[in-house]
């Protein structure tokens, strides 16, 4: 697979599974949104700083995401583990960034069903722990 595989991927899927190591080294999957912008993929902690996914990256350790629906880590992240997955890089986009605007809007017109949620995704907290997705 290549990347443009993986930004279509993120760009197609509801809900994706980032795939990130714990400090002994073993997987865990946690689902996650995605969105595009210009062909861009971007994810977000919702959580802040206080998501495991999150402090794994910025621990440094791999991370990729399943390439099938993502939804299942939801309910099974062993099976998520499970999926083929490809290696991504994670690169921290500026809380003053204004792409953060875009990332807002796009996150509104992907995930407009579930409005609650895109509220949580769009706080300070959430937007200070925002990432550009790029190839590693």
């Amino acid at each position: 697979m290549s990347f443009s595989d993986v930004v279509n991927h993120l760009d197609a899927t509801q809900v994706v599974a980032i795939i990130t190591r714990r400090q002994d080294g073993s997987p865990t999957a946690t689902p996650i949104w995605a969105v595009v912008i210009d062909g861009v993929p971007y994810v977000r902690s919702a959580y802040g700083e206080k998501a495991w996914w999150y402090r794994h990256v910025t621990a440094g350790r791999e991370v990729a995401f399943a390439m099938r629906d993502g939804a299942v880590a939801e309910r099974d992240k062993e099976a998520a583990l499970e999926l083929p997955r490809e290696r991504v890089a994670l690169e921290p986009v500026p809380v003053d960034d204004p792409i953060n605007d875009r990332i807002d809007e796009a996150l509104w017109a992907k995930y407009a069903d579930a409005p609650s949620s895109v509220e949580e995704t769009i706080t300070p907290r959430a937007r200070a722990c925002t990432f550009r997705v790029a190839a590693p």
